[in-house]
């Protein structure tokens, strides 16, 4: 059976208490546990099993886990960092697994995969690519719930300098939407522009750095970030938005929209993989539900492309578009939507349809 490695580390001390049942890890000084955290080995966390293509293939992964936070990924030697993710591929190596994937801050270590890719014998993705595919399909599945078109709405994409942020601009700016990029360096952002107009000269795009300028009065927002805090005060937004957050840790917070029923955030990049998939560890998903990033891993895997494919930036319309295709050959299909890991009701996509006919 074919097989291929995951490599994730815990968004939040509660999430990594919760996923070992250890919830007295919670009550302990963070300081002293992600002191600890810092010096554990790699080491395979659970089996991933149950996955059954559309074609009958059937695959198996191994989670790897890296016990390093966000924040230490971030800010701890970057040196060290490469070293545990490169120890982490060893692993899955030594398991036999053909291909592994990067999750979360992972990917973002060793220039987005690169330095990883040479360091094992195995190649890497860092699963961006299928991430877009279906952050595309989210986004496009709530406006239309909600009545929003998006050839006439106003679209900011938070985060539209990186490799995911990008590509997404470039495929919604294609729903014939008005697009507003934000990112932190303005030159970038004159780069992006331009490459859009080269290829679509009709094209609607403004250029923001200023978040809160972007968002006051926008229909759709996407936000996809390496940046673990809250950027979008939900608070400010007009009614009837939609925002899709890609990002994790996520971008904006339940607390900062709990008085809000008029607006919609949405989990981007979350699927149902085919078979009765079990990951035997919990990380915050509904049972059976897989972020996109592991499932480009499991897609390649079943396609038997043992290639690097989403390092270094590399990320492109044609790849997650290629990805869309092998999604529907296998039975990959978008999860139903989902706020705060919680599923969306009826009543709640009704308010915010009516708020926008208000």
């Amino acid at each position: 059976m074919k097989r291929f490695g995951f490599i994730f580390h815990p968004l939040d001390l509660n999430l990594y208490a919760d996923g070992f049942s250890e919830s007295d890890l919670k009550k302990k000084r963070h300081s002293l546990v992600e002191g600890v955290m810092k010096w554990l080995p790699p080491f395979k966390r659970a089996s991933i099993t149950g996955i059954k293509s559309l074609t009958g293939e059937e695959i198996e992964g191994d989670m790897v886990l890296v016990s390093l936070l966000p924040d230490q990924i971030l800010t701890l030697d970057s040196n060290f960092v490469l070293k545990k993710v490169v120890e982490a591929g060893k692993v899955a190596e030594k398991l036999g697994d053909k291909i592994v994937g990067l999750g979360a801050y992972a990917s973002q270590v060793g220039r987005k995969g690169i330095l990883i890719a040479r360091g094992l014998k195995i190649p890497v993705t860092t699963g961006s690519s299928y991430t877009v595919t279906v952050a595309i399909e989210a986004t496009m599945k709530a406006a239309e719930l909600v009545g929003i078109n998006l050839a006439q709405a106003k679209i900011a994409v938070i985060g539209a300098t990186g490799a995911i942020g990008s590509v997404c601009a470039k495929l919604l700016v294609r729903q014939g939407a008005h697009l507003i990029i934000v990112a932190r360096n303005y030159g970038r952002l004159i780069g992006l522009k331009k490459e859009i107009l080269n290829t679509m000269p009709q094209a609607s795009v403004d250029i923001k750095t200023n978040i809160y300028e972007a968002i006051k009065d926008t229909d759709i927002i996407l936000t996809s970030t390496s940046t673990p805090m809250d950027l979008i005060d939900g608070r400010i937004l007009k009614p009837g938005t939609i925002v899709c957050d890609i990002s994790r840790p996520k971008n904006i917070s339940e607390s900062l929209i709990e008085d809000r029923k008029d607006i919609l955030v949405i989990e981007g990049g979350i699927v149902k993989p085919p078979g009765n998939v079990d990951f035997h560890f919990s990380f915050g998903l509904p049972p059976g539900l897989a972020y996109a990033c592991i499932a480009e891993t499991m897609l390649l895997t079943l396609e038997g492309r043992y290639e690097n494919y989403s390092i270094g930036g590399n990320i492109t319309a044609e790849k997650a578009e290629e990805m869309g295709q092998f999604a529907k050959k296998h039975g990959f299909e978008l999860a139903e939507l989902t706020s705060f890991n919680k599923k969306i009701t009826k009543e709640q996509i009704e308010k915010v349809r009516m708020s926008r006919i208000a």
